[in-house]
């Protein structure tokens, strides 16, 4: 092997009907069709409105988080608390609360075909396969079906990408769950020119007229939800409505109604379900899911008050930088920890280096690789089942500095170098990153496998990250071993380059 002198330089979908599916480019929930029950109920309500009571319905919940069948991407469970914290939010005017089953909040599911799926055979599996009875069953995954999240088979399923505590979509299906469809319903799917006068049936139902004399039979079947045609995703105006101007088929002039949740306007629109969406859904709950309604009042929540109290490592305590135990005592009443690592002491998301949410465990070991000698700073909020929009203001701050303890050299206990892409093709940089907490002067040698030196140079490594760019045009294949070294020690790094 020849090595000549290199060059190192410093640089929604919600279904009854899975054939009626619409994509996300047009909408995030596609529910395409009214439930058997809804058109039972279409022609009882008044009989069954008139004899339920207003006291609170709760709902209890499992989550079913799927990740890739290798275990990743399993999306956080905390973020799903907080996106059940969101729904009760919303739900607080129809009087339902929605809780996770104690003892069975959450469960894990390694299934690729499940983490990105069609409706046949994926969906129905999953829902098929992993449904409990008496409770709602909430599925995370990647992709459902190229769209936001469905209803069906009895079940909801989310996209992570639409999970967050700022969108509806997990308050949407919930409602479809819960009977309720599309103020546009019978519009999904189709194509209108909404400049003209809209026809007489779409879908094959009745459309929606402005002076509410069809107002029972038509659309969603409920009068105090004015029609709405839209069924793409929208953005609203200052006053709540579409900027979409739509005609009826008396060609009557109006714009949809951004407030409700039901419809397809933004997120940030969205805010509310009207007094007969409310009325129906509390009917479904009380009928066809009965089974949900077992507790009449909440359990205990954690007191707001109360912080984890940390036991180690706190008070700057040195850890082994790429696995240490973080260790808390158990808070009253908690079951949901969410144990929370960060670079700087404002515990800003950004700067957040280590996130893991834990049921009914007081400690974890951290094996990532974390910043090597930087004080670190940690938290753990906590959650139950009951108490799911805990605000957690009250927090115990941790303090823990990072050192490399097991290295065989002071070198290797004050940097650490990371070298990527590895192995890398011959002619394309490889990448040295070097952290360090300390100015220092080191040389750096690349030698190939014979031991033959291929390049040398000297070095300034600057507190923070470095990023030192090694060319490869000058290296045939082979294996080459990259040395940082100075008086305090060497650390090796072995590097292949590829044809």
């Amino acid at each position: 092997m020849s090595c000549k002198q290199i060059i190192l330089s410093v640089a929604l979908f919600c279904i009854y009907s899975a054939a009626q599916a619409q994509l996300l480019n047009n909408n995030w929930c596609g529910n395409a069709g009214v439930t058997p029950w809804m058109e039972w109920y279409k022609d009882h309500r008044y009989e069954i409105t008139s004899s339920r009571s207003d006291e609170t319905l709760y709902v209890p919940v499992t989550v079913h988080i799927i990740g890739t069948d290798q275990g990743t991407n399993l999306f956080p469970f905390d973020k799903a608390v907080r996106a059940i914290c969101r729904m009760n939010e919303l739900y607080t005017d129809a009087n339902i609360q929605f809780y996770l089953v104690p003892g069975d909040p959450v469960r894990f599911i390694n299934n690729s075909d499940w983490y990105e799926h069609d409706y046949w055979p994926g969906g129905a599996e999953m829902i098929d396969q992993n449904k409990i009875p008496g409770r709602l069953n909430a599925f995370v995954v990647g992709d459902p079906a190229g769209n936001c999240g469905y209803a069906w088979r009895d079940a909801i399923v989310l996209g992570t990408g639409c999970s967050s505590e700022n969108n509806t979509t997990w308050s949407h299906e919930a409602g479809h769950h819960l009977s309720l469809p599309h103020p546009f319903s019978g519009w999904e799917g189709t194509d209108w020119d909404y400049s003209q006068p809209a026809p007489n049936t779409m879908g094959n139902k009745e459309v929606e007229r402005t002076d509410g004399s069809n107002c029972e039979n038509a659309g969603d079947f409920f009068c105090d939800t004015p029609p709405d045609y839209l069924n793409y995703r929208w953005q609203c105006t200052d006053e709540h409505e579409s900027e979409q101007l739509q005609h009826d088929p008396n060609n009557v002039s109006f714009r949809s109604d951004a407030t409700l949740i039901m419809g397809y306007a933004s997120d940030v629109c969205a805010s509310r379900f009207s007094p007969e969406q409310i009325a129906a859904m509390r009917a479904n709950l009380q009928t066809e899911h009965d089974s949900y309604l077992q507790v009449s009042e909440p359990g205990i929540g954690v007191d707001d008050e109360l912080a984890a109290e940390l036991v180690s490592p706190i008070d700057s305590h040195i850890v082994q930088y790429n696995n240490f135990e973080l260790v808390w005592n158990p808070v009253p009443n908690a079951t949901i920890y969410v144990v929370e690592v960060f670079l700087t002491p404002s515990m800003s998301v950004i700067n957040r280096l280590f996130y893991k949410t834990l049921y009914n465990e007081t400690s974890v070991t951290v094996t990532q690789a974390m910043p090597n000698n930087r004080t670190l700073y940690w938290r753990v909020r906590t959650y139950n089942e009951w108490d799911v929009c805990n605000p957690n203001e009250n927090t115990q701050v941790g303090i823990l500095k990072t050192r490399n303890i097991s290295a065989t050299n002071e070198l290797e206990r004050s940097v650490i170098a990371e070298l990527a892409p590895n192995p890398v093709a011959g002619g394309q940089p490889a990448i040295l990153n070097i952290s360090s907490d300390e100015s220092l002067s080191a040389k750096l040698s690349v030698t190939d496998a014979a031991g033959r030196v291929c390049m040398q140079r000297d070095l300034r490594i600057y507190p923070g990250d470095n990023r030192l760019e090694i060319e490869t045009d000058a290296l045939e294949a082979g294996i080459y071993i990259i040395s940082l070294q100075n008086e305090k020690g060497v650390l090796l790094k072995r590097m292949a380059v590829t044809e």
